[in-house]
């Protein structure tokens, strides 16, 4: 029977205490901010795995599991570079990137666990009141568009950079050294992603695309990102389901509220006061028709948008005050 001074006892104590030590580490390497997103992250993980299980949903795990690998590297990195390196900025950086990633791997499993749907759709509502209270249709605008495929081209690249230009905001509040901010960003971009799944979760909506057929020459005028062959899939997804969620098949699903229009109120807003605002201002005046017509969204889906940026942002400046 081994006894504290055995060698077994004393190499399993330490091997206990060395892991104790990593972990308190990292603990020490991050900001309350950042321990309170990674342990959203954490959960939003849990419930997708728990209602995969549930559901009997099959899930390439494997596939995600190898996504998400950039995400832990760069969080631990960034302890490393705070703890060890005494470089705040970088660590910042690499941290709130990384978070970023890894609650959007985690959520996009989320999301895809809601298909088939089991309740009724709220497009027709929406198509309803932005037909009553604008005057606008999915297919006018677009095919309004057509007559400039310059600019349709364009606009459509313009699309495609939300992304980017997401954590390049990240880049720049972390080169700057607003750790403020940054923790504002961070939790605005996770908390309206967030409410934007609750909601869709319970009102879903797949976006004008799905119901309408556009002439062929219209979406290849604008080399439409969304057009109705997008829209067939997600409405094949929403009757059927889907046979087994992979980082393959990931694509813009939530119509109402857009969180596009979210990532361009976090690109625009938090580069308030750097030089980077209106350089961003430029770009995203583009991104409002892109979104309508190479996203296929509902005018009220951009209104949505905007309220669940609202809401989000408020809470964060509660969690993070200027003088915490």
């Amino acid at each position: 029977m081994p006894t504290d001074f055995s060698p077994d006892f004393t190499g399993v104590a330490s091997a206990d205490r060395s892991i104790d030590q990593r972990f308190q580490f990292i603990r020490q390497a991050l900001a309350p901010a950042e321990q309170l997103m990674i342990a959203l992250t954490l959960c939003v993980g849990l419930l997708a795995f728990t209602l995969a299980q549930i559901s009997g949903q099959a899930v390439a795990w494997d596939k995600f599991l190898i996504s998400f690998v950039p995400s832990v590297g760069l969080i631990l990195l960034g302890c490393f570079v705070r703890n060890k390196r005494n470089m705040p900025r970088a660590a910042m950086t690499a941290i709130s990137a990384g978070i970023y990633i890894g609650f959007s791997g985690v959520i996009a499993i989320l999301i895809y666990l809601r298909f088939p749907f089991d309740v009724p759709m709220i497009d027709d509502r929406l198509m309803a009141i932005d037909a009553a209270l604008f005057g606008y249709s999915w297919q006018g605008f677009t095919t309004a568009m057509a007559t400039y495929p310059t600019l349709g081209k364009v606009i459509g690249a313009i699309y495609g950079t939300s992304l980017a230009q997401l954590f390049l905001v990240i880049f720049i509040l972390g080169f700057l050294g607003r750790l403020v901010d940054l923790h504002r960003l961070l939790i605005t971009g996770t908390l309206s992603l967030l409410m934007a799944v609750g909601f869709w979760w319970t009102w879903p909506s797949l976006g004008p695309s799905a119901y309408t057929s556009l002439p062929v020459e219209v979406e290849t005028a604008l080399g439409l990102v969304h057009g109705h062959a997008e829209g067939s899939f997600l409405m094949q997804m929403a009757t059927s389901g889907v046979p087994l969620i992979s980082p393959e098949i990931i694509m813009g699903t939530i119509a109402f509220p857009s969180y596009h229009t979210v990532m361009l109120c976090l690109a625009v807003g938090f580069v308030w006061r750097t030089w980077a605002f209106w350089p961003m201002v430029l770009l995203n005046i583009g991104m409002l028709p892109s979104i309508l017509s190479h996203g296929g969204h509902h005018l009220s889906d951009m209104l949505g948008g905007i309220v669940v940026f609202f809401i989000a942002f408020l809470i964060a400046v509660k969690l993070v005050p200027r003088d915490g």
